[in-house]
């Protein structure tokens, strides 16, 4: 996977040929069983290199604002198909080759690649989080504290498209829509206190094997300017 990624960096930067451009716009992610990001549209800029009419990289950088997404790792008897971990940012980079179509006015992108992302700010939704440990306990009630121990960057896959159009002689419209499928390890620890009925019953957790569940859709709209 390293070698792979540093060999796009260097064909992307220093490919023969390449035309330079770049693109500025507005995303918005749609997490798989999390909450939208935050209305203030996140910003991703990117430097497609065209190497001619069918074929580019994007190198690329967003900045997201999550509402909330779930985990993976868990146990079956766990329901974890809802939104843990949030409100959180994330800092993206991306390299994504693309093979283009190209109209006279129209472009169309089939584009997939891979994406390495850092969270900030990260924190359990304690009320998902506890009513998912009550309900596989069957506890009628459950106080926790948690530990979070995650790693520093997450990694994944990318895949979608992008149509473009041509507003005047240098510059493009477009709008995108790519799928990201991605995870970073996020161990959880602690302990917590269950009622059942009048009983309270102390004990502690520990998942080694969670992650962030970096999954979903989206949608990005903006400009690239030759």
């Amino acid at each position: 996977m390293k070698k792979t990624i540093i060999t796009l960096l260097l064909i992307s930067c220093f490919g023969i040929g390449a035309a330079f451009s770049q693109s500025v716009g507005f995303s918005y992610f749609f997490p798989k069983n999390g909450y939208f990001s935050n209305p203030v549209a996140p910003i991703n800029f990117s430097l497609p290199l065209k190497f001619n009419n069918y074929f580019k990289v994007s190198p690329g950088i967003g900045l997201s604002n999550i509402g909330g997404m779930s985990m993976s790792g868990f146990s079956d008897n766990y329901n974890s198909e809802v939104p843990l971990v949030g409100p959180f940012q994330t800092l993206e980079l991306n390299l994504i080759p693309a093979i283009v179509l190209p109209f006279k006015t129209v472009k169309i992108d089939f584009a997939g690649g891979i994406f390495g992302f850092a969270s900030f700010n990260t924190r359990l939704l304690e009320g998902n989080f506890n009513t998912m440990l009550s309900d596989a306990n069957n506890f009628d009630f459950i106080h926790t504290n948690t530990n979070i121990d995650k790693k520093a960057i997450g990694w994944g896959g990318v895949f979608g498209l992008k149509i473009s159009f041509k507003v005047t002689k240098s510059a493009w419209g477009y709008i995108g829509a790519h799928y990201y499928m991605g995870e970073q390890k996020m161990a959880l620890n602690g302990e917590y206190y269950g009622v059942s009925n009048t009983t309270i019953t102390h004990g502690s957790f520990d998942f080694q094997k969670t992650s962030l569940l970096y999954h979903g859709l989206q949608i990005s709209v903006g400009a690239e300017l030759k």
